[in-house]
């Protein structure tokens, strides 16, 4: 007998919601709401320093803390990870983080502001780390460039998602909305984290084995500083564009509106690149991210306005989409013998890059002297380029 309407009705709404919980959705979802966490301060740096009646550079210094706790913390988060498992690691700093966030709403000063921001960047230094290593334990090899696509679209939702909806809401009410909303929707992810079936895995090697590990290592070793000098040119470098337009006069609605090209390029150009990802060798398509980057800051480097910082921000966006999905299944597999503390690793390296980016664009900003940065900035993006080209024609993968 065929089940009432209702009951059909229910059967869907439960599918739905059991769709929604299962790790292929919640994991990319977990990494889109980590990057918002980095994201939407972006464009509020000089409404945040009005506000606090602070210098646009000292403000700024909320972004850089984040960054560094998010590098650092990562040594706490990856040897817990393998005690505890990557379930209770991603549930554990989704509740801080989101306690984090509303005491960064509720911030009487600056120096509380920062040291909530702090906090929050340090919780949500478990996250991608254990994301990696979830579905490197999860996927074989042929799988995992598909995955990783996936992360670099969530990654780039959070970066124009968030960069759009703060300049949004700081139009129509305060800043401090962004963070309260932020950290309720935060709370809610802990207790679905918190369900995911963990992958196991066996018994984990001792932290300091596979610190040895990765140090006999010349691919990982080489891989991080790869990593590093991408963070610094596309994290690091890039977050500071929307406080560089502002200096110059654009306000805060459009100066977010145009970087937000980054996340539009990464969401569009990783789905196309799962059509050609097995046709194409992976050292063409470093190659191609860091022409791309140097594109962008050659563009920079003619002016920084918004029809440039539009392109470069696209360029960009392209090249995170070939390039940095590209290093991440290459890590994966260079560091399988160590692979939750050399992911770990990855993502330190990735954020001190962004973290020695974002400190040398606020003092450029506040020397008005970005421009020397972005000339800087286009000579290490041929190093970059060139560098992980060579690099990756000569690996060979081990498929672990």
């Amino acid at each position: 007998m065929a089940r009432p309407p209702s009951d059909r009705s229910l059967a869907r709404g439960t599918g739905v919601v059991r769709a929604l919980t299962e790790a292929r959705f919640l994991l990319p979802f977990a990494i889109f709401w980590s990057t918002l966490d980095r994201a939407f301060v972006l464009p509020l740096v000089p409404v945040i320093a009005e506000e606090f009646d602070a210098p646009v550079a000292v403000a700024a210094s909320a972004i850089t803390v984040h960054a560094l706790a998010y590098a650092i913390l990562q040594l706490l988060w990856g040897p817990l990870s393998a005690r505890w498992g990557r379930v209770r690691i991603l549930a554990i700093s989704t509740a801080i983080a989101a306690l984090a966030n509303l005491a960064s709403a509720a911030a009487p000063d600056l120096g509380v502001f920062i040291a909530a921001r702090a906090v929050s960047g340090g919780a949500f230094a478990a996250t991608f780390a254990a994301v990696l290593v979830y579905l490197g334990d999860t996927l074989p090899v042929a799988r995992r460039p598909a995955a990783m696509s996936n992360l670099a679209t969530a990654t780039a939702l959070g970066l124009a998602v968030g960069t759009l909806g703060a300049v949004a809401v700081a139009e129509v009410a305060s800043w401090r909305w962004v963070f309260a909303v932020f950290a309720v929707v935060a709370g809610a992810l802990v207790v679905p984290l918190a369900r995911l079936p963990d992958p196991g895995g066996g018994v984990p090697k001792r932290v300091m084995a596979q610190v040895l590990a990765l140090a006999r290592n010349p691919w990982a070793i080489g891989l991080y500083a790869i990593t590093a000098l991408e963070g610094f040119l596309l994290i690091g470098v890039f977050n500071l564009l929307p406080a560089a337009l502002q200096q110059s006069g654009v306000g805060v609605f459009l100066s977010g509106l145009v970087t937000a090209a980054f996340g539009l390029a990464v969401v569009v150009i990783s789905q196309l690149l799962k059509l050609v990802v097995d046709r194409v060798p992976a050292w063409a398509l470093l190659a191609v991210a860091g022409a791309c980057t140097a594109a962008a800051f050659g563009v920079l480097l003619v002016d920084v306005a918004p029809m440039t910082v539009l392109a470069a921000a696209a360029l960009m966006g392209g090249a995170w989409a070939v390039g940095h999905t590209t290093i991440q299944t290459w890590m994966t597999d260079a560091a399988a013998d160590a692979r939750a503390l050399g992911m770990t690793f990855f993502s330190i390296s990735l954020m001190l890059g962004g973290a020695l980016g974002a400190g040398l664009g606020a003092l450029a900003i506040d020397r008005h002297a970005f421009p020397v940065l972005v000339a800087a900035s286009l000579a290490a993006s041929l190093v970059f380029g060139a560098v992980a080209a060579t690099a990756r024609s000569r690996y060979r993968v081990r498929g672990r």
